[in-house]
């Protein structure tokens, strides 16, 4: 899959990475297949944000919301989404070091670079989710989204 290429901003491209190594052949064949290896788990890494991103909403608007006490403040809103930016990041950077550890020059800032775009990238479902909650289902949290009341 080429889902790697989402976080070419950040992470940069295979050519960035392995261009430092284009002097030495046996460094560039690891780092070149140090990079496909990392673009065939892309798509865990994407699941991984797409997953934090909706858990962490619901458990905002599911579990958090429905325990006694007041959490109608718009502030609880941005501790977990925080929270879903802090454990993304620490999610995609342990899975990424565990599945394939940083042995090539460079690699463990490319792993960073990604967990660290992963982070901002789960905005985007825990967003949606928070939209999606505040016009359709019951939620005794802020409506932050619900700009027309009826």
């Amino acid at each position: 899959m080429k889902i790697l290429n989402l976080y070419k901003w950040i992470a940069g491209s295979m050519a960035d990475f392995t261009n430092q190594f284009k002097n030495n052949e046996s460094l560039y064949n690891q780092a070149k297949a140090y990079w496909d290896k990392l673009d065939s788990l892309s798509a865990i890494i994407f699941i991984i944000l797409v997953v934090l991103g909706i858990a962490m909403a619901y458990i905002y608007y599911q579990p958090y919301n429905n325990k006694p006490g007041r959490h109608y403040h718009p502030r609880h809103w941005f501790y977990f989404l925080l929270a879903t930016i802090i454990l993304t990041f620490l999610v995609t950077w342990g899975f990424e070091y565990l599945a394939i550890p940083p042995k090539i020059k460079g690699s463990g800032g490319i792993l960073l670079r990604i967990a660290f775009c992963n982070a901002i990238y789960s905005l985007i479902p825990y967003i949606i989710i928070s939209i999606i909650w505040c016009y359709i289902f019951p939620t005794n949290a802020y409506r932050l989204f619900k700009f027309n009341k009826k």
